[in-house]
């Protein structure tokens, strides 16, 4: 029994002693491994490094000169988008005729005085004949309404007080009713009314009403709502809109609001120009009392309509007879088929049908999205560049012809929409990508250097008017005030002078890489927000350092 419980004691500790030499091993290995991964980045970080002291040497040795002279600057509203069609003609058949086949395709070119479509002729005789009657039919009801004319004067239709009169004489009726939408109110149940807040009235409960001037009426409570009461008084005196002041029989204030009529009648007219004003302000009036007296008035709404009827059928008249007499309809214009409609299966002659559509070539336009700071610098007529590198390096010229003023925030910034109409020129085609540029501001003969040039701090923007080449750093800094700015160059307000010369080196762009590169080698940390394109934020007379950011008067 002592001998095997030797043997155990020995297998334990043997296995106790292998299982410490795997642990020394693994922890051996995890010490190399480490090792390796921080030798490897040293050398990337020092490899890094030395690559961006050589942008920057490089860079130091690149300083250029400009003379501040006089030149045009502009700024720019780009955007891009796609070539569309426009002026795009439907080509319609009237109701009634009957189409035998529909000949182009989509996509297919024709020529004015091409065959579209083949019709059935005895289905467009029937429809030129069923048209002629209704002329006939509708010249008779014309003639039956041609005497009808607006009346001359507008009266009262129920009883009332007169409490706003809007109408002048001399005023158009129509306008004065889109202005107003009446051209006098009347007040029916005797009452104008005032909402008040307050607290402890009930309804049927007197009150005091003190007008501007200083008179008192006695009002009554109608109601009490959610905190909000209606106190009525005699529409007998005073006048809407109003300003009152309403207190209790112990004459505490309760309240004040503008006085509005209780129960209104709108008087109404749609033609004509007000002759005389009969109606008189405050004054009762009888069903039939005349208010108004007009001249200029018009032909009667049912005239007119039926006019705008006959119109439309003489309209139809002519092209079931251009119809006729091509016994097909054909192609007026040389154009483009952008789609063919016809569907022999649901075709039905009951209604006038649209069978193709055409675009005549002539125009394209690109819709572009705008930048809200920028929307308002846009003006329709405004002349536009246009690149379509598709079509030809060469730049073309637009016009702006619409703005829309609602904004699209789907994406989570404001943007509006521009469109830009041009020419066709050969070539191009509808969903080709195009580039747009449309000059809002221009100044002439104005003092202009690089951006590149102009340095920014909290407190201004600055330049450099020397440099120590020895010492490879800038002096002569000068504090200047900007105007308008592209993205070559800025103009300088006040500061300098023509002739004065700035010493500035072109802005770099680094990779993500490089910049951890630089913040590691010139032991800081990078500023907050990043670099922008124009260079990073740099020490003061260093190269490339303090470029402006987010300055003013840039095109979007």
């Amino acid at each position: 029994m002592d001998e095997q419980q030797r043997s155990g004691e020995e297998l334990f500790e043997r296995l106790n002693r292998e299982k410490k030499q795997h642990r020394r091993k693994v922890v051996r290995t995890v010490i190399i491994v480490i090792a390796v991964i921080a030798a490897l980045l040293v050398l990337l970080v020092l490899n890094l490094r030395r690559s961006v002291e050589k942008k920057f040497a490089a860079a130091e040795k690149e300083v250029l000169t400009y003379e501040v002279k006089p030149g045009t600057i502009h700024t720019l509203v780009t955007g891009s988008g796609v070539l569309a069609q426009v002026d795009e003609e439907e080509i319609t058949v009237p109701a009634g005729v009957e189409i035998d086949e529909v000949f182009p395709e989509a996509g297919d070119i024709v020529s004015k005085g091409d065959l579209l479509a083949k019709v059935d002729m005895a289905s467009v005789m029937s429809a030129l004949s069923d048209t002629q009657s209704q002329l006939k039919t509708l010249d008779c009801s014309i003639n039956s309404a041609k005497d009808d004319t607006v009346s001359t004067s507008i009266t009262a239709g129920v009883s009332g007080r007169v409490k706003k009169i809007y109408a002048e004489a001399g005023d158009d009726v129509s306008a004065c009713m889109a202005q107003n939408g009446a051209l006098a109110l009347l007040s029916l149940d005797g009452y104008l009314a005032v909402d008040i807040e307050a607290e402890g009235l009930g309804r049927g409960d007197s009150v005091s009403v003190a007008l501007p001037d200083g008179s008192l009426y006695t009002g009554v409570v109608e109601e009490v709502r959610k905190g909000q009461t209606t106190v009525l008084v005699t529409d007998d005196g005073p006048l809407a809109d109003e300003e009152v002041t309403v207190s209790d029989a112990s004459g505490r204030t309760l309240g004040s609001g503008a006085l509005y009529i209780h129960s209104p009648l709108a008087v109404t007219g749609y033609a004509g120009t007000v002759k005389t004003v009969s109606a008189r302000e405050n004054a009762k009036v009888s069903s039939g009392s005349g208010l108004f007296t007009l001249t200029d008035t018009k032909t009667s709404a049912n005239y007119d309509a039926l006019l705008r009827q006959r119109e439309d059928l003489e309209e139809t008249f002519l092209d079931l007879l251009t119809i006729y007499r091509d016994g097909a309809v054909l192609a007026k214009m040389d154009a483009l088929v952008s789609s063919v409609e016809y569907d022999e299966d649901t075709f039905s002659s009951a209604v006038e049908n649209q069978i193709l559509t055409l675009y005549p070539q002539k125009q394209m336009s690109i819709t572009i999205s705008v930048d809200e700071t920028d929307i308002l610098s846009l003006k329709e007529g405004q002349e536009a560049e246009i690149e379509v590198s598709s079509v030809s390096e060469d730049t073309f010229t637009g016009t702006v012809t619409e703005i829309s003023k609602v904004a699209d925030t789907s994406t989570g910034v404001t943007r509006y929409s521009a469109e830009v109409t041009l020419d066709r020129e050969e070539g191009m085609l509808a969903g080709m990508t195009a580039n747009v540029n449309v000059r809002i501001q221009g100044t002439e003969n104005a003092l202009i250097i690089p951006v590149d040039a102009l340095h920014q701090n909290s407190a201004s923007y600055y330049v450099y008017t020397a440099y120590d080449s020895e010492a490879h750093r800038y002096d002569g800094r000068v504090e200047v005030t900007i105007g308008m700015q592209n993205d070559d160059y800025v103009e300088i307000t006040s500061g300098l002078n023509e002739g004065d010369t700035v010493y500035y080196t072109e802005s770099e762009s680094f990779s993500i890489m490089d910049m951890f590169a630089m913040a590691q080698g010139m032991g800081g940390g990078m500023t907050s927000g990043g670099s922008s394109s124009r260079g990073g934020q740099m020490p003061d007379g260093m190269p490339g350092g303090g470029k402006p950011s987010g300055m003013p008067g840039m095109g979007g």
